[in-house]
């Protein structure tokens, strides 16, 4: 069975999501916290503030630099990995 929330429940489970997280919102109002962030992702993207790749209350700046950092690892061993393989090709 699908459970109804109002949206009046909806707006005040979101307030409290933003001051005690989903996991203790989940708990307290008994509500899954999957159900809670497709509430908090719906409520984002209608504010336009939803980006792919953003976290909840992320900057769109700090994303970005955040997303840079996680890029730079990959091509770093990358530049490692083209480097051993010239250098075994080389033998």
């Amino acid at each position: 069975m699908v459970k109804k929330y109002s949206q009046e429940f909806r707006d005040d489970a979101m307030k409290l999501v933003s001051e005690i997280g989903v996991r203790k919102t989940s708990e307290k109002l008994d509500v899954s916290p999957k159900t809670l962030y497709a509430w908090q992702r719906k409520e984002q993207l209608s504010r336009g503030i939803a980006i792919k790749g953003l976290r909840p209350g992320e900057s769109p700046e700090d994303g970005m630099k955040r997303l840079e950092r996680e890029n730079t690892e990959p091509r770093e061993a990358n530049s490692i990995l083209k480097k051993a393989l010239g250098f075994m090709a080389d033998r």
